[in-house]
């Protein structure tokens, strides 16, 4: 197996993480003086735990407590072609019961091990100490894996309409978004769950962990994933225009300030020959510009084209697809359970 990713070009020097550090805290400084009602902040994702880049590229996930709820819950700003800022805004009240939070699929992990920023009335080291107390006790990983899979039902309408053929309900997006969630599933049961740019690196290293080679396989095989890196190359070209086309600030996945940060890791797998780690994350994102596109922008066929080379262009092949998808949940369901017996979950 060819090794993943890592840089984008030999003649680019790599961001150092002290940099990446400042970054965060400076515009943690910046904001807590304009937003008195701000009292911590912390960093969560690859920064936070020291990850290697992917195409030399990251983005910084920063996460502010405020008392005192801004409009805007999220905030993307993109700082250069290599670094956007990610802010989440959460109100204090969402920690008001941090011992429930251990069992949360995304908050659980991400008051595991944060990185403190800034922490003015140890508001957030209390909820924090209280939420990792028995992280990895094997209910509470279990109970975070069955989760995402329940959510990744409800994606693919599993069991919700009895006698009726699941592809009937099932939108693209919502395919997506199963294989979001039952990936996580899996890796939820030897580590931290992923999204974006590192769901399938992440995916691949728990199915080593579990020695079930087949959770990364099978997952790349819903998407037909055979790929020579010269059509990947044509793909990521068409993929670019839609991007640019269809952008828009309202939808966090295909915020303008992401597109060099996902263009760089597509081409870091391109060129490492794992093409077929980007698909899931460009199909993702090139289907979310779509629904923005604007009248006349000349994408269809491009966008065709695209969905004809991952099996999904007709009814039928969209239909097989989620059968498919229902069969991987059927997989990661069973993995899920098997892990907890045996550890006693």
């Amino acid at each position: 197996m060819t090794a993943h990713p890592r840089g984008h070009a030999s003649r680019e020097a790599p961001i150092e993480r002290a940099t990446l550090l400042k970054i965060a805290r400076d515009a943690t400084q910046q904001r807590m003086a304009a937003r008195p009602s701000l009292i911590s902040a912390y960093l969560t994702g690859s920064v936070a735990a020291a990850e290697p880049l992917l195409g030399e590229a990251t983005d910084i996930d920063l996460v502010l407590i405020d008392a005192a709820m801004p409009a805007a819950a999220r905030e993307v700003v993109r700082l250069t072609d290599q670094v956007a800022l990610d802010v989440q805004y959460r109100g204090k009240d969402e920690y008001a019961n941090p011992k429930s939070l251990r069992v949360h699929p995304w908050l659980g992990p991400e008051l595991a091990e944060p990185l403190f920023l800034i922490d003015r009335t140890h508001f957030f080291e209390l909820a924090q100490a209280s939420a990792r107390g028995q992280f990895h006790r094997p209910d509470y990983v279990a109970a975070r894996a069955r989760t995402f899979l329940a959510w990744a039902r409800g994606e693919l309408h599993i069991g919700l309409l009895p006698g009726a053929e699941p592809e009937a309900f099932v939108t693209l997006g919502g395919l997506c978004q199963a294989m979001l969630y039952a990936a996580n599933a899996a890796i939820s049961l030897t580590g931290f769950p992923g999204a974006g740019r590192r769901l399938t690196m992440k995916l691949e290293a728990a199915a080593g962990k579990l020695r079930r080679p087949d959770l990364h396989g099978e997952f790349l095989a819903l998407l037909r994933s055979e790929l020579a890196p010269e059509r990947a190359e044509a793909l990521l070209a068409d993929w670019q225009a839609a991007y640019r086309a269809g952008q828009t600030a309202t939808d966090e996945l295909i915020h303008p300030a992401r597109r060099t940060l996902y263009e760089r890791g597509f081409r870091a797998h391109i060129q490492a020959d794992r093409a077929a780690e980007a698909l899931w994350l460009m199909l993702a994102t090139w289907n979310a510009a779509m629904r923005h596109m604007p009248a006349g922008s000349g994408q269809a066929e491009r966008w065709a084209g695209f969905l004809n080379a991952l099996g999904l262009a007709t009814p039928e092949a969209f239909g097989e697809r989620v059968q498919q998808a229902v069969d991987y949940v059927t997989l990661v369901d069973g993995l899920v359970e098997g892990w907890a017996e045996r550890n006693g979950a």
